[in-house]
């Protein structure tokens, strides 16, 4: 999945296309280094469970058009509530509660663990 694929699919959930979402072009290609930033964590525990390397750094793209730095489903089930949440963060509180929360919720079911705070035994 490209950034561009990505913001097609974010622009869609805020029921915009890209001719009536020109405004929030601008900001796709930030928010969507955000969102993978956002998603370090996650991205770091696909790849150690893959047996690959740790991510030191939040992965990047420098134009839309690059492919995302991150496995295709991940991509394409969760990244597009997180770059739609952050482009309308400030102008429409509800539907950005929504896909923040949706973001969250399918995110969580791609690390695969689950971390616990400690508690003392009595």
């Amino acid at each position: 999945m490209t950034g561009k694929e990505c913001y097609e699919a974010a622009l869609a959930l805020l029921g915009e296309t890209s001719d009536s979402a020109g405004y929030y072009e601008k900001f796709a290609l930030y928010h969507m280094n955000q969102v993978l930033a956002n998603c370090r964590r996650e991205l770091c525990a696909l790849s150690l469970a893959a047996g690959g390397e740790a991510i030191s750094a939040p992965p990047r793209i420098t134009a839309l058009e690059d492919a995302l730095p991150a496995p295709e489903a991940l991509a394409r089930e969760c990244f597009p509530y997180g770059l739609a949440a952050l482009l309308v963060c400030d102008d429409d509180k509800l539907k950005f509660n929504w896909c923040a929360a949706e973001f969250a919720d399918r995110l969580q079911r791609y690390c695969p663990v689950t971390l616990q705070p400690v508690e003392e035994m009595d």
